[in-house]
């Protein structure tokens, strides 16, 4: 890893050496390097990072950017680091879920849910980042999550929604919630969500799903029905548990804050406007990745089961550990120091008024 990190960033100071001579933009203009952990076909990379610095490319002459995916320079949980080493100028889909000692309060966006969608969660991540409300020591989510680190951050649209997908397990029954069935998680959230259901979370990198599958290593899957394809959750899953929102995964487009007041007014207003496109225009394109993939699932011979349509039982079950999930990240929040409540509310009133559902339990939290 350290040779291939040498490798590309003796390739980057010759771009960089080069953009000096011939910056291509105008006389004035400037060429960063812009970083992602994620492939070119992830979702955030795909609708949003890359769309968003090429029309910024195409209204300013100010700035251009030289675009890494995939890892090249740096994996997505050395975001922070890169951006702090000044490694990178731009890190375009930083995941903070992956670093919870430094974005403690992000994970709250993969909190468990009745009802959400890309849409709903997009519209919800907007409220939570502009909301002035004070969480601790007079700072709100933002300034505590990101400004506090020296971080400019636009919000992307998080993920589809989470479900449980399983191969020959149906999750049906209340007897069939058990420790033997073996579930890859991808989140401390979704860890502790299993564990509430009665069954074994698994960690495991995404790229070891598909084999883990088909040698029944794990039973089944916590991921949103995009990212099925590549990993081949379509293909093998036989049963999906569907009808409501297993949380969402949270990611920003983010650079150090005196890389942002180095632009223009201009510049800035450019960023943030298209921004606020891609944030509504890249949820659609989720929704109609969900419509083709789902219709292949099903006449592949995959089970959708409704959870309005499980037996009671299940359903107080599945209900009850979306509550005691809350509530637990709430208390290892605040047991920790940090004000878990408070930003659990912030997300709570976001989702819902942005057209989500959570139980009623949640709803009554003061």
């Amino acid at each position: 890893m350290l040779k291939k990190k040498s490798f590309y960033i003796m390739i980057l100071v010759i771009l960089l050496l080069s953009a000096c001579g011939d910056s291509g933009g105008g006389e004035n203009s400037t060429t960063l390097t812009a970083s992602s952990g994620y492939p070119s076909n992830d979702g955030s990379v795909e609708t949003f990072s890359v769309p968003l610095l090429e029309h910024v490319m195409e209204k300013t002459d100010e700035v251009e950017f030289n675009i890494f995916t995939g890892g090249e320079l740096f994996d997505a949980d050395e975001s922070l680091s890169a951006l702090e080493s000044q490694s990178i100028d731009i890190e375009m889909v930083l995941s903070p879920t992956l670093d919870p000692k430094s974005f403690p309060y992000s994970s709250v966006v993969g909190l468990p849910l009745l009802e959400s969608d890309a849409s709903i969660a997009a519209e919800a991540i907007q409220k939570l980042v502009e909301d002035d409300t004070e969480i601790k020591d007079g700072k709100t989510y933002y300034e505590l999550e990101f400004t506090d680190k020296n971080l400019f951050a636009l919000p992307i649209h998080p993920t589809e929604t989470y479900l449980i997908s399983t191969v020959n397990e149906k999750l049906d029954s209340v007897d069939q919630f058990n420790e033997s069935v073996r579930i890859r998680a991808s989140s401390n959230v979704h860890e502790t969500f299993l564990k509430e259901l009665g069954l074994s979370p698994i960690s495991l990198p995404a790229p070891d799903i598909y084999d883990s599958l088909s040698r029944n290593a794990i039973e089944g899957v916590m991921l949103n029905i995009p990212d099925w394809p590549p990993y081949g959750v379509d293909e093998l899953a036989d049963y999906t548990i569907s009808g409501l929102s297993l949380g969402h995964f949270p990611v920003f487009f983010t650079m150090n804050q005196d890389t942002w007041d180095s632009f223009s007014d201009e510049t800035q207003k450019i960023f943030k406007d298209e921004a606020k496109e891609l944030i509504k225009s890249g949820p659609e394109s989720y929704m109609k990745d969900v419509d083709e993939i789902l219709a292949d699932y099903k006449e592949g011979g995959g089970e959708l089961i409704e959870f309005k349509e499980l037996n009671s039982e299940v359903q107080d079950k599945i209900n009850n550990a979306i509550v005691d999930t809350w509530e637990k990240w709430i208390n290892d929040l605040e047991e920790r120091g940090y004000e878990g409540k408070k930003v659990a509310l912030l997300w709570r009133d976001a989702i819902v008024s942005s057209g989500g559902e959570v139980p009623q339990e949640i709803l009554d939290l003061e």
